[in-house]
């Protein structure tokens, strides 16, 4: 999730800005009915599926129209609709702020990391 808010990420910039927008609380998990859950962006089109799902548990079909990789494909590569498609991504949402490049990104958490060992070794 983290990395498809960078610049390289080949998807719609308003798919980036929704994570950075977002927190931990806006996923919600879908296909449970199916025993394939996966963590999706909470929106009409994933509450539609969770409802579905609720109503029709294991039928595929009905939650089908919803859940095609067409409509997740042009969401990210065409209109950048954070609402009319499902697509994954995780509660790490709520730590995203910013859409840096991947080299920054890395940096960031190569120098953090560090930051964290040095704190952990003045405690020995």
């Amino acid at each position: 999730t983290r990395f498809m808010a960078t610049k390289e990420a080949p998807i719609h910039d308003n798919i980036k800005q929704a994570l950075v927008k977002g927190d931990e609380n806006d996923t919600t998990l879908i296909f449970r009915s199916l025993n394939n859950t996966e963590r999706v962006f909470k929106n009409t089109t994933s509450a539609k599926v969770v409802q579905i799902e609720k109503e029709k548990p294991g039928d595929f079909q009905a939650i089908r129209p919803y859940v095609r990789g067409e409509n997740y494909r042009k969401s990210f590569q065409e209109t950048g609709n954070t609402d009319d498609s499902c697509w994954s991504c995780g509660t790490v949402m709520g730590l995203i702020h910013d859409v840096p490049t991947c080299k920054e990104l890395i940096e960031r958490m190569v120098s953090e990391c560090e930051s964290a060992i040095r704190g952990l070794q003045s405690r020995l």
